[in-house]
């Protein structure tokens, strides 16, 4: 298994050159198309029903235009950042709002690139990765704004939960996770389900032994903080460059709410993060 198309979606935050850049780099190892993709629909500002309608039509107009001119900047930025890579990649931008955008498109793609959520740009300009995570059908990979360490030739750490996510998640990750040098495959447990967590790990490493990757299998005792937080201190002193998830959740009133471990991981990971739902 290999990723043969990664999607990067592409904004204006600071950040965004490093992301396409990872993605590239990511495409020459698997010899994968890259396909950068934005979307932008600015929001009009409620206007006064009595104004004429040349007026609003006018105002529609401009919108439409800034709109139109964010992708631009966004394709600009795109191609900047692809430099010697550019052969290998495409473009997909247009009007629109970018999570509407971006389902209609991610059928073409392996897996998403996205940066970490960024209040101030809203989801008119940019897309939320737990929206994502929870709507679509690709797994996600999310990459902080400074990634601490490269997802690909350090050590990555598998946080296995005995479920349907973090099965689908792991099989998703093959290929990043023949990227790594080493996986760590790891379970937070309560004392006394300790023993059989060490079977569940050993069982994960051992299949992903058989697809030729070196793991490792190893539980740890729950230190009654947060589950996010042990993991993240297990992937830093590890040294790990990416961490490899379930995405739990569950839709109710139209808004997804996300679990509280993959919260935590989405908001404070210093490190990429793939993860499926």
């Amino acid at each position: 298994m290999t990723y043969a198309s990664l999607m990067v979606y592409v904004d204006q935050g600071e950040e965004t050159e490093a992301r396409v850049a990872l993605a590239c780099d990511l495409a020459e190892r698997f010899d994968a198309r890259v396909i950068g993709i934005s979307a932008s629909q600015l929001d009009a500002p409620q206007v006064d029903p009595y104004a004429g309608g040349a007026m609003l039509g006018e105002m529609l107009g401009l919108f439409r235009d800034l709109a139109e001119s964010d992708v631009k900047q966004a394709e600009a930025t795109f191609w900047k950042a692809a430099g010697a890579h550019a052969g290998r990649c495409e473009w997909r931008g247009r009007v629109g709002f970018p999570s509407d955008v971006v389902s209609q498109e991610v059928r073409a793609a392996d897996l998403l690139i996205l940066g970490r959520l960024d209040p101030a740009r809203g989801p008119h300009r940019s897309i939320d990765p737990g929206d994502a995570l929870m709507a679509l059908g690709r797994p996600v990979l999310i990459v902080p704004p400074t990634p601490v360490r490269l997802p690909q030739g350090t050590a990555a750490v598998v946080a296995w939960k005995d479920c349907r996510e973090a099965q689908r998640a792991v099989a998703c990750a093959l290929p990043m996770l023949k990227a790594s040098a080493l996986t760590h495959v790891i379970e937070i447990c309560a004392a006394g389900g300790m023993e059989e967590a060490r079977a569940r790990t050993k069982d994960v490493a051992a299949f992903l032994g058989r697809h030729d990757i070196i793991a490792s299998a190893q539980v740890l005792q729950g230190d009654g903080g947060g589950r996010s937080s042990q993991i993240l201190k297990f992937a830093d002193d590890h040294q790990a460059g990416l961490i490899v998830a379930g995405g739990y959740g569950h839709a109710r009133m139209r808004e997804w709410v996300l679990g509280g471990v993959t919260h935590g991981l989405l908001g404070t990971s210093p490190v990429c993060l793939l993860l499926s739902h």
